[in-house]
């Protein structure tokens, strides 16, 4: 599906174009604003690369997956509108990426659910930037290893280290917080 989208958007048919930012706008948008509280930036930015690939679409190559060429120039170009110039080193966004979690679970009543949701969101916020960033890729925006690791820049080996340090992290923040609530719990039920 993607191949053949993405060949039609070469060819110059419009309806392509549409089709890529109907099924994308929304989930891009949402990933802009990970390195930019400012909306009408990420908007701007999503618009420029849009035009961008019409204006360019002769000279356009292949992709495996019009998700993750999106993903790659929007992020590029967002980080650029934020820095305010070319990217000349190789981490000089680290920083930029900023995601609250929303964590939606029902656990064991309204007053601990509240302190779980608060420790949790203390425990991502401990992740680091970059770790925070591959986490909302994997499991908020549903992508592969394979298209994690050129979105940001990382061979595929390092994109699954980097996902399993972020989840190792949790675990171990979230272990500790299991073993409090159950200390708090003896110490009520003794």
């Amino acid at each position: 599906m993607d191949n053949h989208l993405w060949s039609d958007l070469k060819a110059g048919k419009k309806a392509a174009l549409e089709r890529i930012y109907a099924d994308h706008a929304s989930v891009l948008l949402k990933y802009g604003r990970k390195f930019s509280a400012d909306s009408q930036l990420v908007e701007d930015s999503l618009q420029d690369l849009f035009i961008e690939l019409w204006k360019n679409r002769e000279g356009l190559g292949n992709t495996d997956s019009i998700r993750k060429y999106l993903f790659v120039a929007l992020r590029r170009k967002v980080i650029r509108a934020v820095s305010g110039s070319r990217l000349s080193s190789k981490e000089p966004e680290e920083g930029l990426f900023s995601a609250v979690f929303d964590i939606e679970q029902e656990l064991i009543g309204e007053e601990t659910e509240a302190e779980q949701r608060l420790q949790l969101q203390k425990a991502l916020e401990g992740l680091t930037k970059r770790q925070q960033e591959i986490l909302y890729l994997k499991y908020y925006s549903d992508l592969d290893y394979n298209q994690i690791a050129e979105i940001m820049d990382l061979n595929y080996q390092s994109a699954r280290n980097l996902a399993f340090r972020a989840l190792e992290a949790l675990r171990d923040a979230m272990l500790l917080l299991i073993i409090g609530f159950l200390w708090m719990l003896w110490v009520k039920l003794s």
